[in-house]
Parts: structure tokens; sequence; C-alpha cells
């Protein structure tokens, strides 16, 4: 079950993936012509915050939620940790795809592309952020009926 502390981590986080593409957003959408490099440190800044991510959150929140098999929340954790693991394969693919030195030959379809990409994971960070918190107010199964405490 997380708990607040764990939540508060997990949004420490967030924060820190937050900032590398809020950078990353102004880059691409001031139109200024930023050089291959420096999208590239952003792009292996923002991959290395997201794994330390995830794996904080395989480790800390979803493998101890799906083993204490609580009915009510081990498969949401099993799901969640299953869309976790999809997103982190998908941030992993855009760095090794756009780390050929085609950025600055296709600048229009990389912007495009990281855009969607940032949207894509704000949006995963912003429902995981939800569905824990809810997690937290379930209450645990009563040891004698099997049904929540109140």
């Amino acid at each position: 079950m997380p708990t607040q502390r764990l939540l508060d981590i997990f949004d420490d986080h967030h924060r820190r993936a937050a900032a590398i593409m809020a950078v990353q957003r102004a880059l691409l959408v001031s139109g200024s012509r930023t050089d291959p490099a420096t999208h590239a440190r952003h792009r292996w800044e923002l991959l290395r915050a997201l794994v330390e991510f995830q794996i904080f959150k395989h480790r800390d929140i979803f493998d101890p939620m799906i083993r204490q098999g609580n009915p009510r929340t081990a498969p949401r954790a099993q799901a969640m940790k299953t869309e976790c693991a999809a997103l982190g394969a998908e941030v992993r693919a855009f760095v090794a795809r756009w780390s050929d030195g085609s950025v600055d030959t296709d600048r229009e379809r990389f912007r495009i592309a990281t855009l969607a990409l940032i949207a894509k994971v704000e949006r995963g960070l912003a429902d995981q952020r939800r569905a824990l918190a809810t997690m937290i107010a379930v209450p645990p199964p009563s040891p004698a009926t099997g049904a929540a405490a109140r």
C-alpha cells in the first residue's frame, strides 16, 4: 500500500522529470535553432530521470502492492507496472531513434515526435499519480471478513 511518504518521493521524481520536459518543450516551441547536442543532452537527462523514477515505482510501490495481494489494489498495481514498463520502453526507443544524428537533418519530425512523447509521458505520470492517491485511500481488507474495514 503506498504511503504519503512514497507519494512525496513520487512527486519529487515527477518534478525532476517535468522540469527536464519543460526545458525541452521550450526549446522546441520557441522556433529557435538549438544545436543537436543540446537536444541530445536533454534526451539523455530525461531518460536517466525516468529510469530512476521507474526503478523507484517498481521497487517501492508496484512490486510491494502486488506481493501483498490485496484483491482491490494488486491487479491495478500490476496493470500500472505493465503500463509503466511499456512507456519506459517507448522512451528508450525514442532516445535510440534520435541518437543517430538525424535531429539536424529532420528537425520538424524530431520536434513533433518529441512534443508528442513529452505529452504522453506527462499524461502517464499524471494518471499514475491520481491512481496511487486513490489507492492510499482504499482501506485494507478486514482480516476477519475480507471486506474493506471502515
